[in-house]
């Protein structure tokens, strides 16, 4: 792994700033992507374990505003 690692990386170091700008935006694009669906399955276990994976949008919603006028409530009175 770590030989292609080394290739790839000698490979990427000869093309012209812009190729590597753009393989650097894309590497941060696959990243930002991985992340999100890593947070999204993370998330939706863990609705999943409180029973919650399958409430309604208007639940959440009401939810949400709940929450969020309590926060004001408290922190705005």
């Amino acid at each position: 792994m770590a030989s292609k690692i080394e290739e790839l990386a000698a490979q990427i170091a000869t093309l012209d700033e812009a190729q590597q700008r753009a393989i650097l935006d894309r590497v941060a694009e696959l990243n930002y992507r991985h992340g999100l669906t890593t947070l999204s399955e993370q998330y939706r276990e863990r609705l999943r374990r409180s029973n919650e994976l399958n409430r309604s949008v208007d639940e959440i919603l009401a939810k949400l505003k709940q929450t969020r006028e309590e926060i004001a409530a408290r922190d705005y009175s």
